[in-house]
């Protein structure tokens, strides 16, 4: 009879000069991707089309195309930690970048998930900066006695210098001239109070609520398909209002829509192509699609590809490129980082190199299992031999 045998105990790589197995076993991109190798061209086009979008304030768009495992998702949460990284809180440009895994069956499915990635905390934060917003325009016009400094109207609220309930009205009635959607304004001004913030957070993430908890906030109906642009053109106006500019959409997995009914796929182009042509400034979408879905796009449904300026198309990783994504891999793990390939020698990198196709998954894959090979076997490296052992290699 065989027993399932779980070890809980650490694995120990010292004998490699790592402090653990840095590739990761599924090939999957980190949330937050520190390493990026071997795509200077398809860096280069998402530079130019975010940059344009940044100095004139124009939409650009940009389709990103590449076999499976090329880096696909990888290239978008790089591109999204970047931004982010690049625009750190406190400086002057705000861009706004969300990560959506797959488009689903309508566009509410990609309003959900660009909310869901943005998070509740960040868009708290900014209903609370909004009303501060408001707070320091109604002081300044002496609307109310307190003198609130600029910067410092969300604060004077915490300290209890101007009362919440005080300023919520006046920024519902501005914000609602600006969105046009009264409900989205209420739930959005909602997340500053904690006994509103769950619910409202709810409502604005595209969830059902029952009519009970809705009326406790005021709110008319629900955010259904029908009004889902309605919803993400009211939360790109309200970020826009305190300076959260431009919005930058990244959206993976597209050739899913391939697996959709006719009439549901021409429906979830129609309604990509509206969102573009409805925002000729403050947008970028960068859609990520496997290019046997993608050129028939081209080919059938020009009223929606005609919009997408640029392509980039990522390629199979070269040698040069595998030998610096196995190196920045080993870094992660070394207590003093290094050129060196070591615990992999030449020859195995170069078996690696042929056995991935330069498919970046395919490789940090088999560089993760030939580490464990290796440590299991009690080698003091990474050859031929421990490659030849292993299934499949």
């Amino acid at each position: 009879m065989s027993d399932l045998k779980i070890i809980i105990s650490k694995k120990n790589y010292e004998v490699f000069g790592l402090n653990a197995n840095p590739f990761p076993y599924s090939g999957i991109p980190d949330q937050v991707p520190n390493i990026y190798v071997g795509q200077p061209e398809v860096m280069g086009k998402v530079s130019a089309v975010l940059s344009s979008v940044f100095s004139t304030g124009h939409s650009n768009h940009l389709i990103l195309t590449g076999s499976y495992g090329n880096g696909k998702s990888h290239t978008l949460k790089f591109i999204q930690a970047q931004v982010q990284n690049k625009f750190f809180e406190g400086s002057a440009i705000k861009p706004v970048a969300g990560y959506v895994a797959q488009p689903g069956e309508s566009f509410l499915d990609i309003y959900r998930d660009f909310i869901y990635d943005l998070g509740s905390a960040y868009l708290k934060s900014c209903s609370q900066e909004y009303i501060g917003t408001v707070c320091e325009e109604i002081s300044e016009n002496g609307t109310i006695e307190e003198d609130i400094q600029p910067g410092m109207g969300w604060r004077a609220i915490e300290k209890g210098k101007v009362l919440l309930s005080d300023i919520v009205p006046q920024a519902y009635v501005r914000l609602s001239e600006l969105t046009r959607y009264p409900d989205f304004s209420r739930a959005f001004l909602n997340l500053s109070y904690e006994e509103n913030a769950y619910t409202s957070w709810e409502w604005l993430s595209g969830e059902s609520i029952e009519y009970s908890r809705r009326r406790e906030l005021h709110l008319t109906s629900n955010i259904t398909a029908h009004h889902a642009q309605r919803a993400f053109m009211a939360l790109k106006t309200a970020l826009e209002a305190i300076g959260h500019s431009p919005m930058i959409m990244l959206i993976d997995e597209f050739e899913c829509i391939e697996t959709l009914q006719a009439r549901t796929k021409q429906n979830m182009l129609n309604a990509l192509r509206h969102l573009i042509d409805i925002n000729p400034t403050g947008l970028s979408m960068i859609i990520a699609c496997a290019p046997e879905v993608w050129e028939p796009l081209v080919a059938e449904y020009h009223a929606f590809s005609d919009r997408i300026a640029k392509e980039a198309n990522l390629k199979p990783l070269d040698k040069n490129s595998v030998v610096h994504l196995i190196t920045e891999y080993l870094n992660t793990c070394r207590p003093n980082p290094s050129d060196s390939l070591e615990p992999f020698t030449e020859e195995c990198v170069q078996r690696i190199f042929v056995e991935g196709n330069g498919n970046a998954r395919r490789i940090i894959t088999i560089c993760g299992q030939a580490i464990d090979e290796a440590l299991s076997k009690e080698m003091e490296g990474v050859d031929l031999g421990v490659l030849e052992r292993m299934s499949g290699i």
